[in-house]
Parts: C-alpha cells; structure tokens; sequence
C-alpha cells in the first residue's frame, strides 16, 4: 500500500477536496472494474472520458482519482496537467520503492500464457504478483506496477514487443532482472517490417537484463538461436527438440481437460500436466520451468503450480455450447497462433460428428497479409474441417480458397452468426472462434454461446 498525500508530493500535484483514508492498494482505468482501495486513473480516451466514470469509481469504493480537470465531484482527486504522463512518474516512483525481483515476458506470441505459467511455477515459492490480462503498454504496466504488494518478492510483468524502442522503456521502468523470450514470427509485421526485425525488437529483453540476469530463451527459433551468444547473462534454452535444455515429450493434447507430458530438464524428467489446452502450451510450460528453476524453484514444486494454472480467458478456451463446444481462442491471431489452434480444434476427443472454425482477419501483417490469410485457409482445409467460417474482408477474401461447405461475411457478424448456427443445427460440433483482436470475436462468443445477440454491421 501507498499514501496519496505522499504521491501528490512526488507529482506536486494539488490533492482536492482530501478525505481519509489516504493509503491505496493498486490502481485501476476501468470504472466498472475498479476495487476498494484502488486509485481510479482517469484517461483520455477515444470513445470515452475517465473524467466522466470518476463519480461510479469512488462510489465502488476507490480511494480517489488521478485527474487532469476537476469533475465537479468527489475526493482525493490528484489534479495534474497530463494524466499518463503523471501515470507513468508514479509507477517509476513505486517501482524505486519496492524490492521484488521482476521478470519481464516478451514475445511475437504466447506471452500472456507463459506470464501466467511463470506465475503460478513461482508462486509455489516466492510471493509473487501477475500483472493481470494483457497489461503490456507503456499504460497498463504502470498499472500493474502501482498494484504491486509491498511484500511482493517477485513480480511478473507482459511486455509488448510491436516497438522495440517502447519494449526498451517498459524494461527501464520494470527493471527486469530475468525474462523470457516466447517466440518470434509474423506478428505485427505491418509495424516491424520483417521476421528478422521483429526478432531484434523481442531481443531488446534480453540486452536489458543485468549481466548477472536469467534469460530463458526459447529455441524453436533460429532468429533467436543467432543472438544466443549476445546474451550476458545465463540463458536457459526450452523448445520442442533435445537441443534445448528443457523440452516436453510424450505430449498427450486430445485431453479436453488439459495437456499433459514428460518435461526433460537438467535435473531429470518430470512429468506434468496442465489445465490448457494445445500442444504448444507444453513448450511454454517448458520455459515456465526454465525460469524457475533459474530463480530457485525445484523442478516437482515448479510443475504443481503449473498445474494449477487456469486458462487465460479467450485463449483455447473450451465453452459449452447448445450446439455443442465452443473453442473460444479469440483473444488475438497470427499465422502461427492459427495453425496452432486449427490442431487443437481437430485433435481434441469430444464425442461431435462436426468440427469448424469461424476465422476471423489478422491484423498487422503488413504487405504479405492476403498470403497469411489464404495460408489459414489452406491449413483448415489440411485438417479436414467440416466447415469454415470466415469473417472480415481480408479472411473473407481468402475463403474463397476453401472449396468446401461454410460461409463469409466482410462486415455483417449477426449475419455470419445466424448461419453458423444453421450450419451446425443441433450438433454435436466443436466450434474455434478466433481472430485479432480489432474484431472483438467474443460478442460471436457471446451470441453463439447463448447469452446474447452480436451487433451487425461491426468489424
């Protein structure tokens, strides 16, 4: 916890109309998601102002707002001239007070998945903290820092990797002292240009780590493998094959409850299990342990806090349905994430006679965007899907690649919706949902699931 009265010091900000208690336990943006104890920051957004929630946030309990103009309304309110800027000198000022170790998370993908792997593996030790969903920015780390407990000993922080230059900020504020690197591939390519850039902007991680740091590194990469020896600290190496230091083997992936295998590691195999799905998750699960036992963590206590570790939502999410099974993984997409979901989707043992997958367009892949789409196309045709679904002009363009029964929709998602539940009928079918997150796939989720209608006419 931390005082208000101290932070307006720290910003010489003018605290308005002051009213204990003054001691706050994290922050929050979202008025609808704010705790007791929060400080409620009050951003400028596109759609909506913060200054127009601060009234909802100190009525759920928040202890006072971090504000650029006075509402009118309400107390403890740090009035500053620029709220994110203010945001950010506050997380720098916690992070200097606190002495948790912090573990940064980078990656083209799969980094929110092995931040909560991470998590729950050294938890079983240390008292540990998560930054919660996808905080990745420079915005929502701050948060997180500012939620961080004051007897945190460790802390797990996703970091984004789209702008190296904005990766090297999020390490000077976080000051990681080990990491991991997930992958890299084409994702946000429209913004880095190039597989080989993209791999020097997830590197970045690694150069700000202390010489005396912990990387796990994961090797399935060859961009990755190539940068090995410009690491200055101890670099643990996990990947699908026996070159790598920590690596699954005897992976059983058709389990709905979760994958399950045999970690190799240097002190021996060990078997784990996992309550996520997709054989890819037990090469992340292999970083997880990497890590750990980097940071002290045995390898069997490791291994029973990943098995508690539940599934993000949105990520390889299994649903009920009325028709079935939905396999919500519609959190995000890439090429690689797709073709990963795809095997997922047509391994998994549930007693259905049809399996389809409503893709959605992938964002950000710049010049080479239709190749990736038909490719996704190409690779639900590989694994014998019933039916596809398609939605968004890029995705939609690529369909007509497929040759098989399904639909596509560029921009009407209540009409696609209504025609997958006509295409499945009753089932019993196993249905993936996935696309990039500009094309907010869970209200497909949501109306096919049963529980409401989407909006037409969005994408």
């Amino acid at each position: 916890m931390w005082d208000l009265r101290e932070a307006a010091e720290v910003l010489e900000a003018q605290l308005l109309r002051p009213r204990g208690p003054f001691e706050v336990r994290g922050a929050c943006a979202d008025s609808r998601r704010i705790r007791p104890g929060e400080l409620f920051v009050a951003l400028p957004g596109r759609r909506h102002d913060g200054h127009d929630f601060v009234a909802e946030a100190l009525a759920k309990g928040a202890v006072g707002a971090l504000v650029s103009r006075d509402p009118g309304v309400g107390h403890n309110l740090l009035l500053v001239p620029d709220v994110p800027k203010a945001l950010g000198e506050l997380a720098r000022w916690r992070r200097e007070a606190l002495e948790f170790v912090a573990v940064g998370i980078t990656g083209s993908f799969g980094k929110t998945t092995a931040k909560e792997l991470v998590a729950g593996a050294l938890s079983t030790t240390y008292r540990t903290y998560r930054a919660p969903e996808s905080y990745n920015t420079a915005l929502g780390v701050a948060l997180a820092l500012l939620s961080v407990p004051k007897d945190a000993e460790m802390a797990v922080f996703e970091l984004a990797e789209s702008d190296p230059e904005e990766l090297r900020r999020l390490c000077e504020l976080v000051q990681p002292w080990a990491g991991l690197i997930t992958s890299v591939g084409p994702a946000h390519l429209a913004l880095l240009g190039s597989v080989e850039r993209a791999a020097e902007a997830v590197w970045t991680l690694a150069e700000c780590l202390p010489e005396e740091g912990i990387l796990a590194l994961s090797w399935d990469f060859p961009e990755l493998r190539a940068r090995v020896e410009r690491c200055d600290g101890f670099c643990l190496r996990f990947g699908q094959s026996e070159e790598a230091d920590f690596f699954p083997r005897d992976i059983v992936e058709d389990d709905p409850q979760g994958v399950r295998f045999v970690a190799e590691t240097p002190a021996g195999a060990l078997p784990v299990r996992l309550r996520l799905l997709g054989a890819h998750r037990a090469v992340l699960a292999c970083g997880a342990l990497a890590l750990a036992w980097g940071l002290g963590v045995p390898g069997k206590v490791a291994a029973q806090g990943l098995a508690r570790v539940p599934p993000p939502p949105h990520r390889l999410e299994l649903r009920p349905a009325p028709f079935g099974w939905i396999l919500d993984d519609c959190y995000n997409a890439n090429p690689v994430s797709v073709q990963a979901a795809l095997l997922t989707l047509a391994k998994l043992k549930l007693p259905v006679r049809i399996r389809a997958a409503l893709l959605g367009d992938m964002l950000e892949l710049g010049a080479e965007e239709e190749l990736f789409h038909r490719a996704a196309v190409e690779a639900a045709r590989a694994v014998r899907l019933d039916f596809l679904f398609a939605f968004g002009p890029r995705m939609s363009a690529a369909f007509a690649h497929w040759g098989g029964p399904g639909l596509a929709e560029p921009e009407d998602l209540a009409r696609l919706v209504q025609g997958i539940r006509e295409a499945l009928g009753s089932g019993p079918a196993l249905l993936l949902i996935k696309g990039s997150r500009g094309l907010e796939l869970e209200r497909a989720v949501a109306a096919l699931g049963g529980q409401e209608q989407p909006r037409g006419q969005e994408a």
